[in-house]
């Protein structure tokens, strides 16, 4: 039986934009989009956790399905996780803060009108 190669995992380099895992709070980020089609919406990554509470990766919540850079071209689609640490390691969270010019606050309350407007549809 053939072992299958590893797919590779792209690196990203380190965007000074986004605050390191150390200083999220403990339901994770919300941001605002600069750039492109989805310019002026909100974006958040939220922690995920094991049962220790240790960090497992965060999840990027987008304001769309498909989220397109200014130039009209593919970034990322909704709901995509990564486990490299930001802050540590470039990560998806990079990639996206600069492809689309992210804006990040560690601010809770901001944190908390973003889950409650999405809960309630908004």
């Amino acid at each position: 039986m053939r072992r299958r190669r590893p797919v590779p995992v792209p690196r990203h380099e380190i965007e000074p934009g986004v605050p390191p895992l150390s200083t999220w709070p403990a339901d994770g980020i919300v941001g605002t989009i600069g750039s492109g089609p989805s310019a002026g919406a909100a974006i958040a990554a939220f922690v995920e956790r094991d049962v220790n509470g240790s960090y497992v990766d965060y999840v990027l919540d987008l304001p769309v399905d498909r989220l397109l850079d200014a130039a009209g071209e593919f970034v990322i689609d909704d709901w995509a996780s990564d486990s490299r640490v930001p802050g540590d390691e470039g990560g998806l969270i990079d990639f996206v803060t600069r492809a689309v010019d992210v804006r990040w606050s560690t601010e809770q309350g901001l944190i908390d009108a973003y889950v409650r407007a999405r809960k309630s549809g908004s």
